[in-house]
C-alpha cells in the first residue's frame, strides 16, 4: 500500500482537505472534506483571522482522520495572494558526464537564485521592498542542450545544459499567516505551491501546452490565471477580483449582510444562468 498524503486548499470562502496516494496509474483520492468559513476570516486570499481559519482547518482535519483512521500531522498547501510577483530566469551549467537528476536539481536552484537576484534588482530600481517577498514556487518553461530544445535533460550528453523557468514570489506575511494557522491546528507545512500552478498541472497536461490556453480559476477572493503556449507555461498571475465583489455589491445594493453559508444557500433559489434563465444548481455544469 502506498503512503497516503494530505493536501489543503485554504481559500477565501472555505477550506478543502484531500487525502490521496500516488501509484503507477496516477493519483488515487481516498477522502475529501470541505468546510466553509463562519465569517470573513479571509479576504483576497489573505488570512485576516488566524484563529478562525485554524478552527476550520481543525474541523476538516478531524473529519478526514475520522473517515480514514489515519493520524494527520503534515500537510501540503496551495496558497493564493493578491500580491503575486513572477520573474523569468535562466541558468546554464556545464556537462562533463550524462545529465542526472541531481544535475537538474542544481540547474533549477541556480535559476531560482538568479530570479531572486533579478527581482531584488528590479525592486530596487522601482523602489519596492524586495526583502518582504518570498519565493514559493516555480515552473519550468523549457530546457535546452547546446542550444537545442529538449523535453528532458536526464541522460543527455553535451557541453552545457540550460533551463528557463518562471519563479513566483509572495509577501512573507501571506506565508507566515498560513504557517501560523497550520501551527494552531496542530499541522506542519510539508510543501507549498501556488493555486494557479496547482490548477494548471491538474487541468492542462503537458501534451496540451502547445495550445495558447488561458486557464482562469475564479474563486471567492482571487482569480488565478495561468497561460500556456509553445509547449510550456508562459506566465502566472492573480488578481483580487472574484466572487466576493458580487456579494459585496449585493450587500451594498440591498443594505444586507450575507455570510458565506447563507450566500451559498441562496444561489440555488435565486441565481440564474444568463443563457436560458434556468435556476442555478451545484449539480448543473456552468460550461
Amino acid at each position: 500500500m502506498s503512503e497516503w498524503a494530505y493536501a489543503l486548499d485554504i481559500g477565501t470562502r472555505g477550506v478543502t482537505g484531500l487525502l490521496y496516494s500516488k501509484s503507477a496509474q496516477g493519483i488515487e483520492i481516498h477522502a475529501v472534506e470541505t468546510q466553509e468559513h463562519r465569517d470573513r476570516a479571509m479576504r483576497d486570499g489573505q488570512i485576516h483571522d488566524v484563529r478562525s481559519v485554524s478552527a476550520v482547518i481543525q474541523e476538516v482535519t478531524r473529519a478526514l482522520e475520522n473517515a480514514s483512521g489515519v493520524s494527520l500531522k503534515a500537510v501540503s498547501v496551495a496558497a493564493a495572494g493578491r500580491s503575486l510577483q513572477t520573474v523569468t530566469a535562466n541558468a546554464t551549467i556545464p556537462l562533463l558526464v550524462p545529465c542526472t537528476e541531481e544535475d537538474i536539481h542544481q540547474l533549477h536552484m541556480v535559476a531560482i537564485e538568479s530570479a531572486k537576484s533579478k527581482w531584488g534588482f528590479e525592486a530596487r530600481a522601482n523602489r519596492k521592498p524586495s526583502g518582504l517577498l518570498h519565493c514559493v514556487g516555480y515552473s519550468v518553461r523549457d530546457y535546452t542542450l547546446d542550444g537545442e530544445r529538449m523535453a528532458s535533460l536526464v541522460g543527455q550528453s553535451g557541453h552545457e545544459a540550460n533551463v528557463s523557468l518562471i519563479a513566483t514570489f509572495l509577501p512573507r506575511a501571506v506565508i507566515e499567516s498560513l504557517d501560523a494557522a497550520l501551527t494552531h491546528a496542530g499541522l506542519m507545512m510539508r510543501g507549498l505551491t501556488l493555486e494557479p500552478i496547482a490548477a494548471l498541472y491538474a487541468l492542462v497536461p503537458s501534451s496540451m501546452r502547445n495550445l495558447n490556453i488561458a486557464l482562469i480559476d475564479i474563486g471567492a477572493g482571487t482569480s488565478d490565471i495561468a497561460l500556456t503556449g509553445d509547449g510550456s507555461v508562459r506566465s502566472f498571475g492573480m488578481v483580487p477580483v472574484a466572487g466576493d465583489e458580487i456579494t459585496e455589491a449585493l450587500e451594498q445594493a440591498l443594505f444586507a449582510r450575507f455570510s458565506c453559508r447563507r450566500a451559498r444557500q441562496a444561489l440555488p433559489r435565486y441565481g440564474f444562468h444568463r443563457r436560458g434563465g434556468r435556476p442555478w444548481s451545484s449539480a448543473s455544469p456552468l460550461l
